[in-house]
């Protein structure tokens, strides 16, 4: 018996209320453990297939500064390109996750180096993959792929047909690849609940010996984000997808400005952080006025609104960053 679409939501949404006001380590710490193990042995047979196979790059490269988009509009590759490869090589939802639930796990803050450059290494060979699952095929084959189960489905396709190369079958290395990928998704999802929650609870709540309110309980925080998250899954997200990259480029932006500025407050060199920080300022800025240009008119008014908003916090946090650095050198 297959279950429909809002059913899986339902379940979904029942499973992460339940994973994120838990102790981290009854579920989300052994749940990312036996995951882990998933992703080595993904990434060992994709690897060692592509060894094996030594495919060829099918897609023409390409060269030049500007790409048509789908509806025929002429886009610059800055910033856009910036921001959509920033969602990997620097996102502001990763340095909230390694800040609020990396950091209770580790045995040793001396961990955290590893752990940081060999986790950044491990996503820059999955980036590798992930491209050559893509450019291998012909660019119909591509379409088609894309068509019948996007993104996920290329990637779960390219390192099945990969990982045959040395005797095993196509369709369980496909479905092994499709278990692997959805269990890493799950694990977003209970992460970013527990710190929605998080967030709603340190917002609201007052100080120590004072009656809390009741949105600062933590059963009706995390029933909020839940409630939104469902309600996003049920086609909400459509809204805002078009907006989540520059969002998440702006949030790391904002942890470099976070970084540098209790940097330069305890004596220490903050120069490393300055010049990312300035760069994703601009491309992320840059972004948020062309997502602006191209709703204006557009009848979609929350695209309208949120770049909008978050171009004016983004000029205010900026200035009260820049503010408080230069004060600290005083």
């Amino acid at each position: 018996m297959s279950l429909s679409f809002n059913t899986w939501v339902i379940i979904l949404c029942a499973y992460i209320f339940v994973a994120s006001v838990i102790p981290v380590w009854i579920l989300l710490q052994p749940r990312d453990y036996l995951n882990s193990f998933l992703l080595y042995a993904m990434m060992a047979g994709a690897v060692i297939g592509l060894i094996v196979y030594h495919p060829t790059l099918e897609m023409t490269p390409f060269v030049g500064f500007t790409v048509e988009t789908a509806s025929g509009a002429k886009q610059w590759l800055f910033p856009m390109l910036f921001i959509t490869v920033a969602c990997g090589a620097i996102s502001g939802f990763h340095s909230l996750v390694g800040s609020g639930t990396t950091s209770k796990q580790i045995d040793s803050e001396k961990d955290a180096k590893l752990i940081g450059y060999g986790g950044m290494l491990i996503e820059c060979l999955l980036a590798i993959v992930a491209i050559i699952t893509a450019a291998y095929v012909t660019k119909d084959r591509f379409g088609e792929l894309l068509a019948n189960g996007g993104p996920v489905n290329v990637f779960s396709d390219g390192v099945g047909f990969f990982m045959s190369k040395f005797g095993i079958p196509f369709e369980v290395g496909k479905s092994f690849v499709s278990l692997a990928v959805s269990a890493f998704a799950l694990t977003s999802l209970d992460t970013a609940t527990r710190l929605g929650r998080f967030i709603f609870q340190e917002f609201f709540e007052k100080g120590e010996g004072q009656p809390q309110p009741v949105i600062a309980n933590k059963y009706v925080a995390t029933t909020v984000t839940v409630a939104i998250g469902g309600y996003m899954a049920l086609g909400g997200y459509q809204s805002i997808w078009p907006i989540f990259g520059s969002a998440n480029q702006l949030l790391a932006a904002l942890a470099l400005l976070a970084l540098a500025v209790w940097l330069k407050t305890v004596g220490r060199s903050n120069k490393m952080f300055i010049f990312p920080m300035i760069f994703m300022f601009l491309a992320t800025l840059a972004a948020l006025g062309i997502q602006i240009k191209n709703n204006l008119g557009s009848g979609n008014v929350m695209m309208m609104i949120l770049p909008a908003v978050l171009f004016v916090l983004a000029l205010i946090l900026a200035y009260q960053g820049v503010k408080v650095l230069r004060s600290s050198n005083d």
